[in-house]
């Protein structure tokens, strides 16, 4: 099937290559999710001062410090730091990783500062992303049972109250909740933690497992193994019988060491580390010779199949086998938009990060489709403007609709986040999707999006295809907060491509 719009050659000066981009959009989950998962690293705050014996006013400052690995390769450090207050106590962390990208040294480095009360329960935050082209700051207010936020992105400052069933912590204060009740093996507990990354809030389990030695730089350290979960990812941490942490797996392949001040700023660092883009790839020992194939089994090894919900939509999962078929833009009757029968709310609501009530957003979108009504008419019009108009590069980033209509440029999770803004504008029921997809000879991490046009459809604003290809395979639907889940895809998926035409 051949799309609407250009497939001309773009100069190289304004736009890397389609292929190209396929590969750099894994680095926006490796390099952005990876920090924030080291963000998330529940135990890496605080040193042997908080005990069950002492008392909270007790607590003296600390500063505890970690390197970051990448197997053994040095990419980074932690810092996590306690400041007490006037009524309660002031939580610093950092996370920086430098890390090669096709050759090309990136960096990306977090910080969040949190307020918390003497129980270190939230009562304000402050958090700041900062990559070589992009910088994102968030911050809120506990204010009764709502949390004021406000975003400060590209220039823009949006404001937004989330309700709260409960007053979150962050994840920052789970270490010291869970000193403060003493260490024994069996000790299961359940905190509701906020994610200022994702905007939202999930329940942690945190399980002492057992004791075990750990070995570190000829060192033995008795520790209590601690196993944190949340969303189907698992981190561990081994904290030692004062109460320090000497080491921590998260997902990724990423292994957090303590270390000393000195260590972790200028020791062990590599000169060059393995590169994103060749340890992210899915290789497969059958290529795919047709230029977006409409048919597509393939076999999943490596993951648990039942935490991802693959058989829907033109996804059938039979066993390990998937089979995918691109949709048909026929058989089906449309409608003329908005779509109006109350059912779809969720997909066309405004959020966070889908500012899709903006007036500039709502303007671009009626600019877009002029006086068109019909549904798929509107669609190709939407993601053909999308494509022919936002330049195509990596981008460090947590996607803001807003941002992407103010800035015009990004990778596949730029292109679908305005997309779907842009047809949530016009009353279009969308949503985000996340998986990978075929180019050159592997699969790649990728994000597209889906539209209800009287059926769903899928639609890829990066490629300018309507409906996506059948080797765009969907594991994850939704925002930043259910993305977060396909990092238990990578490193650990496999395929073997059956069938295809």
């Amino acid at each position: 099937m051949k799309n609407e719009g250009s497939r001309n050659i773009i100069s190289m000066s304004k736009k890397v290559s389609i292929s190209k981009l396929m590969r750099f959009s894994i680095i926006i989950f490796w390099m952005v999710m990876m920090v924030l998962l080291i963000q998330k690293n529940y135990f890496s705050l605080y040193g042997d001062y908080l005990k069950p014996s002492y008392a909270a006013g007790q607590m003296r400052p600390k500063e505890e410090w970690m390197g970051v690995y990448w197997g053994k390769d040095k990419v980074g450090y932690t810092v996590s730091t306690i400041k007490k207050k006037m009524r309660g106590y002031e939580i610093f962390e950092q996370a920086l990783m430098d890390l090669t990208v096709m050759g090309t040294p990136q960096r990306i480095d977090t910080h969040l500062t949190s307020q918390v009360d003497e129980s270190f329960t939230l009562r304000s935050f402050e958090f700041r992303l900062f990559s070589n082209v992009f910088s994102f700051k968030a911050g809120g207010k506990v204010k009764g049972n709502e949390l004021l936020v406000e975003l400060v992105s590209g220039g823009t400052t949006t404001k937004s109250t989330i309700p709260l069933k409960e007053i979150p912590c962050l994840s920052s204060s789970l270490k010291p909740l869970l000193l403060a009740q003493g260490l024994s093996e069996g000790t299961r507990v359940t905190y509701t933690v906020f994610d200022p990354s994702t905007m939202s809030t999930t329940p942690v389990e945190v399980v002492v497992e057992g004791k075990e030695t750990v070995s570190l730089k000829d060192k033995m350290f008795k520790c209590y193994r601690l196993r944190s979960s949340f969303k189907g990812i698992t981190l561990r941490s081994w904290i030692d019988e004062d109460g320090n942490t000497i080491k921590e797996e998260s997902p990724l392949g990423l292994i957090l060491v303590k270390e000393s001040k000195v260590d972790a700023l200028t020791e062990n660092w590599s000169e060059k580390t393995k590169d994103i883009i060749a340890a992210s790839a899915i290789p497969v020992t059958r290529a795919i010779s047709i230029r977006e194939p409409s048919y597509l089994t393939i076999r999943l090894k490596g993951i648990n199949l039942k935490e991802f919900n693959l058989s829907q939509g033109r996804q059938k999962l039979q066993g390990d086998l998937l089979e995918v078929v691109k949709e048909q833009l026929s058989g089906f009757t449309t409608y003329a938009i908005p779509y109006d029968r109350g059912n779809m709310t969720e997909h066309l609501s405004s959020t966070t990060f889908i500012q899709s009530d903006d007036p500039l957003i709502i303007t671009q979108a009626k600019e877009i489709v002029g006086s068109e009504r019909n549904a798929v008419e509107a669609v190709k019009l939407i993601k053909g403007w999308v494509y022919n108009t936002i330049e195509k590069k990596p981008t460090l980033s947590i996607p803001s609709a807003l941002d992407v209509l103010k800035m015009r440029v990004g990778d596949c999770n730029e292109h679908a986040t305005l997309f779907v803004a842009l047809c949530r504008a016009l009353g279009i029921p969308s949503t985000l999707c996340v998986g990978i997809v075929y180019s050159q000879g592997s699969f790649y991490y990728h994000a597209w999006s889906e539209v209800f046009v009287g059926r769903w459809v899928s639609v890829d604003p990066t490629t300018n295809q309507m409906p996506a290809d059948a080797t765009h395979i969907k594991f994850v639907e939704g925002g930043l907060d259910k993305q977060l889940e396909i990092i238990k895809l990578i490193g650990v998926l496999k395929l073997e491509v059956v069938d295809y035409s």
